[in-house]
């Protein structure tokens, strides 16, 4: 065989081939998004292959994306060149599309294994696609005297149930931060280690912890998760126990309520009033509380007290404007009716009413209600433009989907110590909602 019928061989035997041809076909077309797409298969499956990185190039020319069209010619010039995996891995790792920047950044590092910062982004990637196991074997070669590899070694570690020296690797990140004065640069790993004391707390107070967001919601934030999947072997149990696209209803968000106010009766948790932040689906699901739990309705003020309040986003997203959330004070609890588990939240939450990639608000429009269950017949919802309060009467009055008895209420009651916002033991902050997480899951919306 002749040299270039080598290399030949070589091409058509890359498992990139056939989405590289699909790419070729849309290209000829003009469908360049098209074409991207398909290219985009081709490189998680297949990152060293060189002619993805032409057409991949030729495509974002013709739809004008010059920068990472630069980005993906720098490579294909240089395909021995680590550092233009990495750039190109940090692209797409800064723009949270971490399966791509995965594949660029195992190259990277195959290419330069002494590369520290792209094994950590590497391992980053694996744990915000759900795969903690495998960010835990980068980080066990990485440099361990570098702080956050030791921190997110452990954190992974913890999550993937390899306990063996957690511990002790805990205690001796706190022995070297206690050897710092109270420095505003060391406030954040401080803050880090607290918070990986606290989880490997609650961890030991689950005996067999499941891949479940109810176990693990609690275990890495002590939080209370109000409505899930519960069955493995359901149609719908895709995500753990998260639901990925949710058209809300009246009905459901009733449920949502009603779970709460059994919440907080067996935990014997009472709130003074209820506080909603100032946008408006906020409101409504704000006063619909204050309606199920007997007691006032207020706008939350960063400036007020708010001693006792049950503080209640519609949306956990909307927190992040409220960073003084983030200590724990006052009485206060912090409630989201939804909460996105595809999107890092600057506070979370202690109660969650449910976890989405996507939800839309019924009273928002844009979503879909059965009109014939048994037709399957859909129809699209309309905005509702009436006041907060009279939907907020509404939901209340809708016939509830959820049934009296709720199983999970002793999960929570027998560790009420350690939930934040609620026990003694819980901790004075709330922290920073990340992806990574052993509950399985995928990027489907």
């Amino acid at each position: 065989m002749g040299l270039f019928g080598f290399f030949d061989k070589k091409e058509n035997d890359s498992p990139a081939k056939e989405d590289l041809d699909k790419a070729k076909e849309y290209f000829d077309k003009g469908e360049f998004q098209e074409s991207l797409r398909a290219l985009s298969w081709g490189f998680k499956k297949d990152a060293g292959h060189k002619p993805l990185y032409r057409l991949a190039a030729d495509s974002l020319k013709q739809l004008g994306g010059y920068d990472e069209q630069e980005l993906l010619e720098a490579v294909y010039r240089d395909m021995r060149n680590a550092e233009g995996f990495d750039v190109l891995g940090s692209f797409y790792f800064e723009q949270q599309y971490y399966d791509m920047a995965q594949a660029f950044y195992e190259k990277a590092v195959e290419l330069q294994p002494d590369n520290e910062e792209a094994r950590h982004n590497l391992a980053i990637c694996y744990a915000r696609q759900f795969e903690v196991g495998k960010a835990v074997e980068v980080l066990k070669k990485s440099d361990l005297g570098d702080f956050w590899n030791m921190y997110f070694l452990n954190k992974c570690k913890l999550l993937d149930g390899q306990l063996d020296g957690v511990a002790e690797a805990v205690a001796g990140l706190r022995a070297v931060i206690d050897t710092y004065p109270n420095e505003e640069e060391i406030e954040i790993p401080r803050m880090k280690i607290v918070e990986l004391e606290e989880t490997l707390q609650r961890y030991n107070t689950v005996a067999e912890a499941q891949t479940h967001i109810r176990d693990w919601q609690y275990i890495q934030y002590g939080g209370v998760m109000l409505d899930f999947f519960e069955r493995e072997d359901s149609d719908d149990y895709v995500a753990g126990g998260r639901y990925v696209a949710s058209w809300g209803s009246n009905e459901s968000i009733k449920a949502a309520a009603e779970k709460l106010a059994r919440l907080a009766d067996r935990l014997s948790v009472s709130f003074r009033d209820i506080a909603a932040l100032p946008d408006r689906d906020s409101e409504i699901i704000g006063r619909l509380l204050a309606r199920q739990l007997g007691i006032g309705f207020g706008t939350y003020s960063p400036e007020s007290e708010h001693e006792g309040s049950l503080i209640v986003a519609a949306d956990s997203s909307l927190l992040m404007e409220y960073q003084e959330l983030v200590t724990i004070r006052n009485g206060q609890i912090v409630f989201s009716l939804n909460h996105s588990w595809l999107d890092a939240a600057a506070v979370t939450p202690d109660i969650i009413g449910f976890m989405t990639q996507t939800y839309v608000f019924p009273w928002n429009g844009g979503g879909f209600k059965l009109t014939d269950p048994e037709q399957g017949t859909l129809e699209e919802t309309q905005p509702d433009s009436r006041q907060p309060e009279e939907i907020a009467a509404d939901i209340f009055n809708a016939e509830s989907e959820e049934p009296e008895a709720d199983p999970h209420l002793e999960f929570y009651a027998s560790r009420r110590d350690y939930l934040k916002g609620i026990g003694s033991e819980a901790g004075s902050s709330r922290y920073v909602f990340m992806i990574e997480s052993p509950v399985p899951g995928s990027y489907f919306v």
